[in-house]
């Protein structure tokens, strides 16, 4: 591997928006270290980004495993000393329903997923990305998150926490350069879309590579983000 290469985090990297994130910045000389549930998966996106010419490191990773999310950033400490990227993509949908029907056990293992495991994430790698001269975090999100529908229980809770926190976050790093933001990226053709959504015409969705291109403007524009929301239909990086 070339050491002068940037090095990117990407949660959930076994297909969809994650995949397709990890194989367009290796294309663009990061080293994408991939994690995901399925390792036949994240094999998959690990034989495209290196068939493409790029590097990958993959790690078989559950996010509801918080011992091996803060091992994860001591890995990365003890192989590269820092993060240049970390794109936080890996989410549970749960059970869609009304919210005194979801389980006790499922809402907490969706807030453990897309929320908890998060703060284990920054308590980990803070410290790994300020050792970057160009650090940035990208948060995935949903429009769920800040519009009040029902049915969408633990996970629209999940997320609309998530976008608190990382706010938070961000106003504690508002004077230096770690640029850090939450991205919607809308409407998209993935499996959590399908669990949410069965039936619908995916012809009229985003595919997951336009999202991983619009992400990759975003990562290497030279806007320094504090907690703002970016919407991907309305992006424009103009």
């Amino acid at each position: 591997m070339n050491n002068n290469k940037k090095i990117a985090l990407i949660t959930g990297a076994g297909s969809g928006i994650g995949a397709e994130t990890a194989i367009v910045l290796a294309k663009h000389d990061y080293h994408t270290i991939i994690t995901g549930k399925s390792l036949s998966s994240l094999e998959k996106t690990e034989k495209t980004i290196v068939d493409n010419g790029g590097s990958c490191t993959l790690v078989k990773l559950d996010m509801n495993d918080f011992i091996g999310v803060d091992k994860l950033g001591l890995e990365i400490f003890k192989r590269w000393k820092k993060l240049d990227l970390l794109i936080s993509n890996a989410a549970i949908l749960g059970t869609l329903g009304p919210i005194h029907h979801q389980s006790n056990d499922e809402f907490i293992e969706v807030l453990n997923i897309n929320l908890v495991s998060n703060h284990r994430l920054i308590r980990s790698l803070e410290p790994l990305l300020k050792n970057s001269d160009q650090p940035k975090a990208c948060f995935l999100s949903s429009t769920v998150a800040v519009e009040v529908r029902p049915f969408w229980g633990a996970y629209a809770v999940s997320k609309a926490s998530l976008q608190h926190m990382v706010k938070i976050w961000s106003m504690e790093n508002k004077n230096n350069n770690l640029s850090i933001s939450i991205i919607n990226p809308g409407k998209t053709n993935t499996k959590m879309r399908k669990q949410a959504m069965p039936g619908e015409n995916s012809n009229n969705l985003q595919k997951p590579k336009e999202v991983a291109e619009k992400i990759k403007d975003i990562i290497f524009s030279n806007k320094i983000y504090k907690g703002e929301v970016i919407d991907l239909i309305r992006f424009n990086l103009d």
